[in-house]
């Protein structure tokens, strides 16, 4: 192995160690469900900024026992609103939004990613927290890409 070789080995090594990486302990296995009530405090700042507590839409949050979906608010609406999904891939999908500025983070598993977080699950409960650093999202006031960081923390009762 030539010098190059490994410079680029240890740099693939270090970055493996310090990569937030989903492991499969923390991707929650949730049973069919719906839920009957719940809330998530949403902290946006950066491009545009969020700080709110949102109820869950019951209609729209369910658990089928592969895919679950968290909708807190109402998609694509003029309030804050933020879906946290769990699917069949054990991707976790968080996507925030206000009107028509969103973004979306993920933790896909062993991917780098720029979220984190985990949720504890009981048969009659779930809670959890995400955060997410330097989102990409789209200002349509200004016309440019620009960066968002996301916090949610939620419960949710089945």
């Amino acid at each position: 192995m030539n010098n190059s070789q490994t410079a680029f080995a240890l740099a693939a090594l270090l970055l493996a160690a310090v990569a937030p990486a989903l492991r499969a302990q923390d991707f929650p296995k949730i049973s069919q469900r719906q839920y009957v009530d719940g809330s998530a405090k949403l902290v946006v700042t950066g491009a545009f900024a969020i700080n709110e507590d949102v109820a869950i839409n019951k209609p729209a949050s369910f658990s089928d026992g592969e895919s679950t979906w968290l909708q807190f608010g109402a998609s694509g609406s003029a309030t804050p609103n933020v879906l946290i999904t769990y699917g069949e891939t054990k991707e976790i999908g968080i996507i925030v939004g206000k009107g028509k500025l969103t973004a979306t983070g993920a933790i896909t598993p062993g991917e780098k990613s720029d979220c984190s977080g985990k949720a504890d699950v009981s048969p009659k409960l779930i809670s959890g927290k995400y955060t997410c650093h330097g989102i990409t999202s789209y200002d349509p006031r200004t016309g440019k890409m620009s960066t968002i960081d996301i916090e949610v923390t939620f419960t949710v009762k089945s």
